[in-house]
């Protein structure tokens, strides 16, 4: 049964808005029903239950003494809203977590969205891509109607609000399920028959809880069943360098079908990547040989991982040492 959510009115500014109080809104409507005037009278803004982004009160970042977290980055409204009603949120959607968990799903959600919000809106630059990306703040921000648009600046808040609350639900469901699938991958892991094959049941995510209980760095394949089939995944470093511990055998690359099972020997390969970090069979046995093949084979390659770079690092490469040499001859 759906529990009854408080009524509240809130209020932010009109004209045109941002991903800060779009962002700070769908919180709100996760945790309070919620009627919205948006306007910059303050005599209306003062009959409203709670304001954000204006106003100088306690969601208003525009004060000249500003909150930061303790990593240095400043709060915006969107991140003030969060601190207060975050962990409400949480709850209104699962109320089945346990406090540790609530922490830690509010901490994971701070990191990888609302704080990205407000560092934008407090002019901070959170990206130095050389190949541009849109961030969430450019996705928000272009729901505002152009300047030949027809459409109203309310109309298109309330748009960008829909597609803030799909983002903020999205984000903490997967949360949430990596939570859920801990224990699963746990019991995998202690109780795998080689200490290079963890085996999966379902396609539970993985990775953030392999990487905190594999201190040794054993395991170097995953298996799952996934879409009438079974697949085989490489385990990745994360670091200066990304590389996989250990790759599916060279021979498999780019292979498909019937050519990939000429070459492993069984009846129902389907594809191997080009790049050798995942595989899938149909079969449970098939995937099982695919496995036994790629930890027993030796790796062939010079070991060269720094080799083993990116298209975006080795731009960066380039673009330092060409610095470099502009400065040289600049002296």
């Amino acid at each position: 049964m759906d529990t009854i959510k408080e009524f509240k009115k809130v209020g932010t500014h009109s004209g045109r808005f941002h991903a800060d109080e779009v962002m700070a809104t769908a919180i709100l409507k996760q945790v309070f029903e919620i009627k919205l005037t948006r306007t910059r009278d303050p005599e209306i803004l003062e009959k409203q239950d709670l304001i954000y982004d204006i106003g100088n009160g306690e969601f208003d970042h525009h004060q000249l003494e500003k909150e930061y977290r303790d990593n240095g980055t400043p709060y915006a409204a969107c991140g003030l809203i969060w601190r207060k009603f975050g962990r409400q949120a949480i709850l209104s959607k699962h109320p089945e977590v346990s406090e540790n968990e609530i922490e830690s799903i509010f901490r994971y959600v701070d990191a990888v969205l609302i704080e990205g919000i407000d560092a934008a809106d407090n002019g901070i630059r959170t990206t130095e891509n050389i190949i541009p990306t849109m961030c969430i703040s450019a996705i928000i921000g272009g729901y505002n109607p152009t300047w030949d648009s027809p459409e109203s600046v309310d109309a298109a808040f309330s748009d960008a609000v829909g597609f803030a609350e799909d983002i903020l639900e999205n984000l903490i469901d997967q949360k949430v399920s990596t939570l859920k699938a801990r224990t699963f991958v746990i019991q995998a892991y202690n109780n795998r028959k080689r200490p290079e094959l963890l085996i999966l049941d379902n396609s539970y995510p993985w990775e953030r809880t392999l990487k905190e209980i594999d201190i040794n760095k054993e395991v170097l394949f995953v298996i799952y069943p996934k879409e009438e089939g079974f697949y085989i995944q490489t385990v990745r470093e994360y670091g200066e360098v990304r590389r996989d511990r250990k790759s599916l055998p060279r021979q498999w690359a780019g292979k498909r079908e019937e050519e990939l099972c000429n070459i492993i020997g069984i009846k129902d390969a389907v594809f191997c990547h080009s790049s050798r970090f995942i595989a899938k069979a149909g079969s449970f046995e098939s995937i099982l040989k695919m496995a036994d093949i790629a930890i027993s084979m030796p790796e062939t390659e010079i070991e060269n991982r720094r080799a083993d770079r990116s298209v975006f690092d080795i731009l960066k490469l380039i673009l330092k040492n060409k610095l470099v040499i502009k400065i040289r001859r600049n002296r």
